[in-house]
């Protein structure tokens, strides 16, 4: 204390005093806060220590600064940052704040929030009076009482803090939350600050927690388009839609007014909330809230809020003789003079009269609506005009005792969710002034006039059947709506009796919607809404049940589907308000509300197809068809209610989904569509937000996709939709809903293909595409044409990625977020089977493994799977290296991807799926084309012998061969078997998984084989050769029968072999002689078919005078294989002697080397005398000497060597002088210098010397 001057007290409550001061020597204002520590227990003390651990490391210019803290004896003091005033006196006085203002507000609030979220900090307790003004304007964040530093194991929150008001919906569910419950908060004060009032408001926490969950919320009429589409992303009940991080800072409403601090790098959070979750994270997160999810449906607020209300009706009834006591709540140290105003809901859950005040508002209103004039104004409640006990609300005292507050678990450490909400229902108490307010209207003449009126209309006699029949109709309507009625959740006889009930029912509903006498419609609006929950408990069950009852529509019940096609043609009056209820102003009504909303509802019940449940599919398609068949009918009234119902704010969503499901299966109506004014006029006008509708997300999401269904069956664009592009190009980068995003893709996508322009920014649609593919997935409605949720997104993704000019778009796309969570997403949606890797460890510990299950075709169909590998061949085209770095890191979910999309298992699976087989040759031919990229490029060989090692590990050998074999017509198998040689011919273990697939199934697939090499592809006959000569020339003869029956023929006539052997292509000529190369070392069988097939040896000799090098190459191998260890076979290769005499001037070593090796071969069969005909020893013993090539002296001298056994030969060699031009040969060899390498032709040079000596010649 002895550093600060205490001047005067600014504020007191509960938690202690707050005094204004100054530092001494100098001259800086600062507030100091002294909190006793008597009265308070252990646990109120630990929360305030973790306050004020909190508050220490902040530093934002607009969140408050602590200064210091110390404690004394019997209190700690905090010191912070002295503020000029409330953000919420400012409300007080003027009532609410120009638009420009609040947008500067907002962007102070979102900065200071980014920083908290950036260093995973929760505030929890964001509301107007926790909002400091400060010098020069800006506001300061304050009361950080009920923040939670979160750990990086901690996801997501169960704890309930905050201020009803201003709570999120999670919240008040009591389920799991994060960083977007702040976002929320905001959200509700930014509203409050533009508009007045909080965007949901009540005197009853009954009433605040259906408002917060089921209200949408009203905007004023003066609220700019930015600054709404800006609070509807905050207010989005659904936390997984909410805009939140990072695209909160670029919305246009405070884009580039946000400051962000950058600090040092410090320890390691974790990752902050300001940042996209990976997605292994997210789903780490996922199973947190599913684990953390209450089990129980009521929320505890309401459980609380009724044991509180029975617990005050007792203690009324045990003082009800001695009358009520009223309490004079506690006041704060500054109260505004004069008379006592209405009181407000007060803000503050610690503080007495937390709802305080709410029937302010509520008799605002009253009085209002009376006609009784102005009422008067209702300030707020008091509160402090400086730092006061905002910054460190204080909770109530406890117990006696000075305990410390050195040592606590500042992270685990949190209050009772069970002391708040006791703290809440204590302030829901009426204060006096509530109380005073019932007599204050009972007083007012027009009050009283207004409800005598009502008590008269009222007390009209009423029929008494009618209410009964509609109590009747509610049971019925419960019972088709419990879960027993489903078939896999039957009891004994449940199931027949809930059918037979059904069949009772709709007898009873066709004759009660032919009654005219319903003048008030509520009975029959009560069944219709009855007949849509059946209809939705019918959708659950089996195909037999489901079929059957819906079928009986177009049947035994077709008097149901009439009765409800003639009163959504026919006008119906309006429905009255029943008497005594009050005359309340007209919202829009919820859905079911009156009797054309029930009967829309219900027909777009039977028409749609639900999600997951495709049992009913077909009878649902065939009541469609009907629709279908009406609508286009020339003088029938259906297709005019339904057009002029789309811009109907309760009938639109429904009716819209009805037409988009005939128009699935009717190409005629989505013609008369196209060529209807009034309708495109409708449909437009939803896009473009100028119709009214009660939901408003839903409604244009099932337009977007009724109007794709239109371009897509029409091929042409209807009149007006040429414009709409930038307007489909604005929601797709700015909404926030998933669903919405997808269905505005599709659209675009469609009208891409039709030749429309639209302005897409990567800036814009990178991150829009990034939230799409990373948020979960809502799908609501089946997009047009069996395709998925995520189709559109992808096509358009092909779209951008392939115009012209955009080369460098790629780049920014691979190196975005976008591209690691497109693949992820793909991974999750195809269900493949978790890899244990490196990289997904924690998220295959983390994740149950599941087998190899159905894909889930609702969010990515075998259309999308054919886009996304387009996309990947478009990409890795344009960067080769980032497919390298992708297919080279093991376990990734790229690689794993493109596995698992050639296995038997998903090739079944895509095969069963609706135009699954179409895509599926597209399927596998794009993950072919993206896995021969490393073997196209000038590759590392580290690098390609991992490659190879995860192709290997995974059998895609194998899969590639079933693949052609089982899945792709002929024409197509090219690459993949292009593919699979490549494979084989550089790794063994690949060559072994070929070997043993075609053991497994060896008569389907030499039958493919043999088709295959036969066919007219030349290319892939030649890579099928080279791959069985691979397998001929490294594997055992063990492996090599299903070669021979290949080249033999099914009647081993070899006719195949004749036909290879007479390609006209020459590479398939010169590999097919190869593949007899490697095939003659080892096959008894073959050489036999060479001596006893006609003809069969003469082709053989044939390819030694080819035109072509190569086969001729491959020929002469060929025949010296044959000639070696001839046998019976030697004399007929005589007629080899000329043309392999021939060879041995071919300008091609590698000829020359294979026609002397055969000519040696042929010496031993006793072919001597042809070949001293044709001077073959004089032609070899010239080649040794004088050849330029090593390797054919070599082979020439090896060939002399085992000629020189016959005694003709030999002579003749020694008459040559064939040891004297050798020796010179070997002299010159050893003229070499000794550093030069010898020569391997030298060894035979010495030896055959040694042979033609005089002692050997005899």
């Amino acid at each position: 204390m002895e550093k600060y001057h205490v001047l005067e007290m600014i504020g007191e409550g509960s938690f202690g005093r707050v005094y204004k001061g100054r530092r001494k020597y100098s001259a800086q204002v600062v507030a100091l806060k002294f909190i006793p520590k008597l009265g308070r227990s252990e646990k109120e003390l630990r929360n305030l220590q973790r306050e004020i651990e909190i508050m220490r490391g902040l530093r934002h210019p607009n969140i408050v600064h602590m200064l210091d803290s110390f404690e004394t004896d019997k209190e700690v003091v905090v010191v912070t940052d002295y503020a000029e005033g409330e953000l919420f006196q400012i409300l007080e006085d003027d009532g609410k704040l120009p638009e420009d203002q609040v947008q500067a507000i907002a962007a102070q609030l979102v900065s200071a929030l980014y920083y908290l979220h950036s260093h995973r900090i929760l505030h929890r307790d964001m509301k107007p009076q926790n909002i400091l003004l400060a010098k020069g304007g800006g506001i300061k964040l304050c009361d950080f009482g009920f923040a939670r530093a979160m750990s990086t194991n901690t996801m997501v929150l169960t704890s309930i803090k905050g201020t009803p008001l201003y709570m999120s919906p999670e919240l008040v569910e009591e389920r799991p939350y994060d960083h977007t419950a702040d976002l929320w908060s905001v959200g509700c004060i930014l509203y409050e600050l533009a508009v007045g009032t909080p965007p949901f408001y009540t005197t009853s926490i009954f009433q605040l927690v259906n408002l917060i969950l089921k209200d949408p919320v009203r905007w004023p009429p003066t609220i700019s388009p930015c600054f709404k589409n800006f609070l509807q992303g905050l207010l989005t009940k659904d936390p997984r839609q909410r805009l939140s991080w990072p695209d909160l800072l670029y919305h246009p409403f405070i884009a580039g007014r946000v400051t962000i601090i950058t600090e040092p790098a410090g320890p390691d959070l974790g990752t902050p909330f300001t940042s996209r979750l990976p997605p292994e994270l997210q789903v780490l997160k996922d199973q947190q809230a599913h684990l953390l999810a209450p089990k129980g449906n009521r929320s505890r607020i309401l459980r609380q809020a009724c044991k509180h209300m029975a617990e005050e009706a007792k203690q009324k009834q045990k003082h009800q003789n001695t009358g009520p006591a009223l309490e004079q709540e506690d006041r704060t140290v500054n109260v505004v003079s004069g008379m006592t105003p209405l009181p407000r809901l007060r803000a503050a859950p610690q503080e007495p009269g937390l709802l305080a005040g709410v029937m302010a508002s509520e008799m605002k209103s009253s009085w209002t609506e009376l006609g009784a004039g102005e009422a008067p104004p209702a300030p707020r409640e008091n509160q402090h005009t400086q730092d006061g006990e905002q910054t460190f609300p204080g909770p109530r005292p406890e117990a006696a005792g000075q305990p410390t507050t050195d040592v606590v678990d500042l992270e685990n450490e949190e209050l009772d969710s069970d002391d708040e909400w006791r703290h809440l229902l204590e302030a829901s108490k009426p204060t006096p002034i509530q109380l005073k307010a019932p007599l204050t209207l009972l007083c007012n003449p027009d009050f009283c006039q207004r409800i005598q009126s009502q008590l008269q209309e009222a007390g009209g006699q009423q029929c008494w059947y009618g209410t009964f029949s509609r109590d009747l109709m509610a049971v019925i309507q419960a019972y088709f709506a419990c879960t027993f009625n489903l078939e896999r959740s039957q009891t004994d006889d449940s199931l027949p009796v809930f059918q037979e009930a059904a069949s009772l029912f709709l007898d009873m509903l066709g004759k009660l919607l032919s009654q005219p006498d319903d003048s008030r419609q509520t009975l029959r609006r009560d069944s219709v809404m009855c007949f849509t929950v059946l209809c939705e408990a019918m959708d659950g069950n089996s195909c037999t049940i489901s079929k059957a009852f819906y079928s009986s529509l177009l049947t035994t019940q077709r008097a149901v589907l009439d009765g409800l096609l003639h009163g959504l043609t026919t006008p119906q009056p309006p429905l009255h308000t029943p008497p005594g209820a009050p005359q309340v102003s007209q919202p829009l009504r919820e859905q079911g509300e009156d009797l054309p909303g029930a009967i829309s509802s219900a027909l777009a019940a039977i028409c749609i197809a639900p999600l997951g449940l495709p049992g009913c599919w077909e009878a649902k398609e065939q009541i469609s068809r009907h629709l279908a068949d009406q609508l286009t009918e020339d003088n029938n009234q259906l297709r005019p209610s339904l057009v002029s119902g789309l811009q109907h704010p309760i009938l639109c969503l429904h009716l819209l989904k009805v037409l988009y499901s005939c128009c699935h299966v009717s190409e005629h109506l989505c013609r008369l569509l196209g060529q209807e004014p009034l309708a495109l006029e409708s449909l437009l006008m939803l896009v473009q937000g100028k119709v009214k509708v009660v939901d408003w997300e839903e409604s244009t999401e099932v337009t977007l996709y009724l109007l794709s269904l239109l371009v897509l069956r029409l091929q042409d664009l209807p009149p007006g939709m040429q414009e709409l592009g930038s307007e489909i190009a604005a929601l797709f980068t700015r909404s926030h809903v998933v669903s919405l995003v997808s269905a505005a893709a599709c659209l675009l996508g469609q009208l891409g293909q039709q030749g429309v322009t639209f302005d897409l920014q990567p800036v814009e649609w990178i991150p829009a595409t990034t939230h799409a593919l990373s948020a979960p997935a809502e799908v609501r409605l089946t997009p047009p044409d069996g395709c998925g949720f995520y189709d559109g997104l992808l096509i358009l993704l092909l779209q951008l990625l392939t115009q012209q000019g955009k080369a460098s778009l790629i780049w920014d796309v691979v190196s975005s977020e976008m591209w690691t969570v497109l693949w992820h997403r793909f991974f999750m949606a195809l269900r493949l089977p978790k890899e244990v890797s490196t990289q997904e460890e924690e998220l295959s510990l983390s994740s149950p493994r599941r087998s190899s299950s159905e894909p889930d075709w609702m969010l990515i169909s075998p259309q999308g799977v054919a886009a996304l590998l387009s996309v990947a061949v478009v990409t890795f085209t344009q960067e080769p290296q980032l497919c390298l770095s992708h297919l080279s890191q093991r376990g990734s979910s790229l690689m794993s991807t493109l596995k698992h999309l050639l296995s038997p298992s998903f090739l079944q699976q895509l095969g069963h799926a609706p135009h699954g087989s179409e895509f599926l040759p597209v399927v596998v031919l794009s993950v072919c084309q993206l896995l021969c990229f490393p073997f196209a490029l000038d590759v590392d060989a580290d690098l390609l012998v991992g490659i190879l090692a995860d192709l290997t590990d995974s059998e895609v050998t194998a899969y590639l061969l079933q693949v052609c074999c089982y899945h792709l017509p002929l024409s197509q198998v090219e690459l993949p078997i292009s593919l699979l040689t490549h494979l084989a011919l550089r790794d063994l273990t690949c060559l072994n998984q070929f070997v043993n697939t075609v053991a497994a199934s060896p008569r389907t697939i030499v039958s493919f084989l043999s088709v295959a090499l036969l066919g007219d592809q030349p290319l892939l006959t030649s890579d099928l050769l080279s791959l069985l000569a691979h397998t001929a020339r490294v594997l055992s003869p063990s492996h090599l029968s299903f070669i021979q029956e290949l080249l033999a023929g099914s009647d081993e006539s070899y006719r195949p072999l004749r036909s290879l052997l007479g390609h006209p292509d020459n590479s398939v000529r010169a590999r097919t002689y190869g593949l007899l190369g490697h095939l003659l070392q080892h096959s008894v069988a073959l050489r036999g078919a060479l001596q006893s097939q006609a003809g069969l040896l003469n082709l053989l000799l044939l390819g030694l005078g080819d035109k072509d090098p190569a086969v001729r190459r491959s020929a002469s191998f060929a025949v010296g294989n044959t000639a070696y260890q001839a046998g019976p076979l030697g004399p007929a290769l005589a007629a080899a002697v000329p043309s392999m005499t021939q060879l041995l001037g071919d300008p091609q070593a590698g000829i020359r080397r294979n026609a002397v090796s055969a000519l040696g071969n042929l010496g031993p069969e006793g072919l001597g005398e042809e070949l001293l005909q044709y001077e073959v020893p004089q032609r070899l013993l010239e080649m040794a000497c004088r050849d330029p090539q090593p390797d054919v002296k070599e082979a020439a001298l090896i060939a002399l060597r085992s000629l020189r056994q016959e005694p003709s030969i030999h002579q003749v060699l020694v008459s040559l002088g064939a040891s004297e031009k050798l020796a010179l040969l070997s002299l010159g060899n050893q003229l070499l210098p000794h550093s030069s390498p010898r020569p391997a032709s030298a060894k035979h040079c010495r030896k055959l010397i040694h042979l033609l000596r005089p002692t050997h010649s005899t």
